[in-house]
């Protein structure tokens, strides 16, 4: 089994004093991160395409997990759970119709006041485009990057405000409240 990530690592022991013990891992890959967190004792939920929920048929590390949903069960389960994980997820996601469907997901399944940590790709400053970049999405520099603000902008429109965040070499990580007790 692989190494978490490093945004969940960082991160697990205040979803422990929040009581966020209920976890969606949202794009679960390999299950790194939703085994980490059933061994620190927190209750995973993991949901993948089911291309990938193929590939983890018969893996050891499923009897960890509460429950392996594919990803289009996501808009109908109402899982209520206190934590939504997304790791390196989002920003694969190139079509707007995808990503909005993506956070309207995560709406659907996040409990009000419950969490969000999403990490992405951030940009370097040796990678940002110019003005010459008119669209986002069809520019191959910095369609996979997201910083800060721009997360906002995709996540406030749903309820999820950003609490936290951080950013290390390539990567961003940012919390994010939903519903009522989000603070800005």
């Amino acid at each position: 089994m692989s190494v978490p990530s490093e945004s969940i690592r960082r991160y697990s022991l205040f979803f422990k004093k929040q009581s966020a013990l209920k976890v969606l891992d949202y794009g679960t890959g390999t299950l790194r991160n939703a085994v980490y967190l059933s061994r620190q004792g927190f209750r995973v939920h993991a949901a993948d395409v089911p291309e990938q929920l193929e590939r983890l048929q018969g893996c050891p590390a499923l009897k960890q997990i509460e429950q392996l949903l594919a990803v289009d069960e996501l808009r109908k389960s109402a899982l209520n759970v206190d934590l939504v994980l997304s790791t390196y997820v989002f920003n694969i996601i190139m079509s707007r119709e995808e990503r909005r469907l993506y956070i309207e997901n995560i709406a659907a399944n996040l409990r009000p006041g419950g969490f969000l940590l999403m990490e992405v790709r951030c940009p370097r400053l040796d990678e940002r485009c110019g003005p010459a970049c008119e669209d986002f999405f069809s520019c191959d520099t910095c369609s996979k990057t997201l910083t800060h603000e721009e997360l906002d902008t995709l996540l406030n429109p749903v309820g999820l405000r950003r609490i936290s965040h951080y950013y290390r070499e390539h990567a961003l990580a940012a919390v994010y409240q939903y519903g009522t007790l989000a603070r800005n």
